[in-house]
């Protein structure tokens, strides 16, 4: 009787080939959930700052709600020492020295003229990038924009036709990853 032999079968692995394609469509999808969470936070730090530039709004008009001119030595920290800032921007809530943006830039407060001297008062944003630049710029005029809003812009607040365009909002905004945003606004509403 023939006797007939089994033998045992082979255990194969991967092939380097398919590692290789595994790997290639791991790391597409780590890529795209990389650029989606860059995405998410951009978008949460402009609406942040958005809402920052509101509230600094509305308490410097409630500080000042009595008057017709804002103070000319108005600053970002007298603003903040008085309470008119939000605390996420302060270095210290209790005795700042320097106010900043989310992306670490300095935040500005001077008097400005509208129709009269220091009638109105300028808000500075620097070290803002590109994209976020435009978006600010972009939000910020658009409907829905406070009434009192008179200037926009980057370095000083120069486009006044309101809404800005997004290609208007990118022209101005031409440097990649330092941009000076200005927001002119009046006193009075």
């Amino acid at each position: 009787m023939l006797e007939e032999r089994v033998l045992p079968r082979k255990t194969r692995g991967f092939t380097l080939t398919e590692a290789a394609i595994v790997l290639g469509i791991v790391g597409l999808i780590l890529g795209a959930i990389w650029v989606a969470a860059a995405a998410v936070y951009n978008n949460l730090r402009v609406t942040t700052t958005s809402n920052q530039l509101l509230q600094i709004v509305q308490s410097i008009r409630s500080m000042h709600a009595t008057q017709q001119t804002v103070d000319s030595g108005i600053n970002a920290l007298l603003v903040a020492k008085a309470g008119g800032m939000p605390k996420d921007m302060l270095n210290n809530p209790t005795t700042p020295t320097t106010v900043t943006d989310v992306w670490a830039g300095n935040v500005l407060i001077a008097a400005a003229t509208h129709t009269v001297a220091n009638d109105s008062f300028a808000i500075t944003f620097s070290g803002v990038p590109q994209g976020p630049c435009a978006d600010l710029l972009v939000r910020n005029t658009g409907s829905g924009r406070d009434s009192g809003l008179i200037g926009a812009g980057v370095a000083v607040a120069t486009n006044t036709a309101f809404p800005l365009g997004l290609s208007t909002a990118v022209t101005a905004c031409s440097n990649a990853t330092s941009n000076t945003l200005v927001f002119t606004f009046r006193l009075k509403t």
